[in-house]
């Protein structure tokens, strides 16, 4: 019975952890790039330069996860292995965070500004990230228990995410910004977030109780080549590392090339967004809802194919919205949510079978290294955040995209400073995104669907051909692992 108590409380006080921090995590990595595009005028030269540094700053950021899950796997703290990590995280995320978005800069002060900072905070979130989602596999080890523990994580990070990703373009574009701009607009988001960021971990570190966890002796140290061992022993985290760098790169175009694309039809104003947003989250957070209902009667493979139809369905039709069909804003919501829900399906596979890959690894070696394995989770996540910022950079530079966003930043910025009212900024931003072609929004509408659906098939081709630790298949993985346990003890 305390059993299932504490459970219970871990449930509640582990999943509230993950609305702060994703909160936190997409003010960056949806709208980073947003910000700085519709708040400085830069040059295609500094454009680039940015997109350089963030490529850079990822690829490191994606190394230094398993070296995180190091550093925690050596942690021995009274607070425990992971609860140490995620409040100092918070904490220095919430600084920086708040530094970023109160800088005045322009030109190129901006641009060595912005690298400092970004490697600041791929640092700090770097601490946290990896530490919270560490703990998860030591608070649950039957599988029913992980499976409503990882929905119930994923669905409270969910709305976490989806609360940012859909109120930062009211409260930062538009009449509804803010202070009445951009710039006022984001500084005051980041403040908020900052706050209910550090909030919801430190309940996470008061209230979860860590359950009793395996340690390497004292003289066996993780060094960066013994981490790599973990991962390249591991044939079952190799391929699910390979989906999570596919379905990491494919999901996100649509969040950075969709604000943009939005604004183009529709205009420049924040509820534009956050109603395709809310159409969106409905299907991710409706996935975390229903997963462990499905999984009693479904496999993990089959929901799986569910998902690939899903995105294959909602992407053609997001795509025939505006070429086949009338141009509907309605109907662009409705390709949001079906698209999101399938996407939410492979994701949730993808999360179980990473944390199955966990026993895999103790059943083979005798090691479970769940910070090791845990990290490869924001390592893909990062490494393909990478290879997208690429496309983006290139994307826009051929399309010309800094000539209508520096229109837009010029106005924001005037009317920062005094110098226009809210009508004359709202007629220069329509002047501005005038300069948006069909032949540029087409450009958009490729990106946005053909690229998405090519990379999540090649995952799901993955999952169904390589994944081999099945529902039958990990149950009997944990008898052999306890009875090693039992005859290990019995000596």
């Amino acid at each position: 019975m305390d059993e299932v108590k504490t459970f219970n409380r871990n449930k509640w006080f582990y999943s509230t952890g993950g609305i702060g921090r994703d909160m936190a995590y997409q003010l960056f990595a949806a709208y980073l790039l947003t910000y700085v595009m519709f708040t400085k005028e830069i040059t295609d030269a500094q454009f680039a330069a940015i997109s350089i540094i963030m490529i850079v700053c990822r690829i490191f950021d994606a190394i230094n996860d398993p070296i995180m899950g190091g550093i925690i796997e050596n942690t021995r703290m009274k607070l425990g292995k992971f609860k140490p990590w995620i409040l100092i995280g918070a904490l220095t995320n919430a600084v920086v965070m708040v530094l970023y978005f109160s800088s005045p800069l322009q030109g190129w002060p901006f641009v060595i500004f912005f690298g400092f900072m970004y490697l600041l905070f791929d640092i700090t979130f770097t601490m946290n990230d990896i530490g919270y989602w560490s703990m998860l596999p030591s608070l649950a080890k039957d599988q029913k228990q992980r499976a409503t523990l990882t929905s119930m994580a994923n669905l409270f990070a969910s709305i976490g995410a989806i609360i940012a990703f859909a109120a930062i373009p009211i409260l930062t574009n538009g009449p509804n910004a803010i202070g009445g701009n951009s710039i006022t607009g984001y500084l005051g988001v980041a403040v908020i977030i900052a706050i209910i960021f550090v909030a919801c971990q430190v309940m996470t570190t008061i209230f979860v109780k860590e359950a009793p966890v395996s340690y390497r002796p004292k003289n066996e140290k993780i060094g960066l080549k013994a981490m790599f061992q973990v991962v390249f022993r591991n044939d079952q985290l190799l391929w699910t590392s390979l989906v999570m760098l596919l379905y990491n790169l494919g999901s996100s175009l649509i969040n950075v090339f969709g604000i943009i694309y939005v604004y183009l039809y529709f205009g420049y104003d924040g509820i534009n967004i956050t109603l395709f947003v809310g159409a969106y989250a409905v299907g991710n957070l409706l996935i975390n809802i229903v997963y462990p209902y499905m999984v009693k009667f479904m496999t993990r493979k089959q929901v799986a194919t569910l998902g690939l139809i899903g995105v294959i369905v909602g992407y053609g039709f997001f795509f025939l919205v505006g070429v086949a069909i009338p141009m509907n804003y309605l109907l662009l919501c409705v390709a949001g949510f079906i698209l999101a829900f399938g996407q939410a399906m492979i994701y949730m596979v993808t999360t179980i079978n990473l944390t199955n890959c966990i026993e895999y690894n103790e059943y083979k070696t005798g090691n479970r290294d769940e910070a090791i394995i845990f990290s490869i989770r924001p390592f893909m996540a990062k490494m393909a955040s990478a290879l997208q910022q690429g496309i983006v950079a290139v994307a826009y530079l051929a399309i010309g995209i800094t000539a209508i966003t520096n229109g837009i930043s010029e106005a924001e910025r005037l009317n920062n400073m005094g110098l226009i009212d809210a009508v004359e900024k709202s007629e220069m931003i329509e002047k501005a995104l005038a300069l948006g072609t069909e032949a540029t929004k087409m450009n958009f509408r490729i990106i946005i669907v053909v690229v998405p659906i090519v990379l999540i098939s090649i995952a799901y081709w993955i999952i169904m051909k390589k994944n081999k630790v099945n529902e039958k298949e990990y149950d009997q993985m944990i008898e052999d692992i306890n009875a090693k346990k039992e005859i290990n003890q019995a000596e």
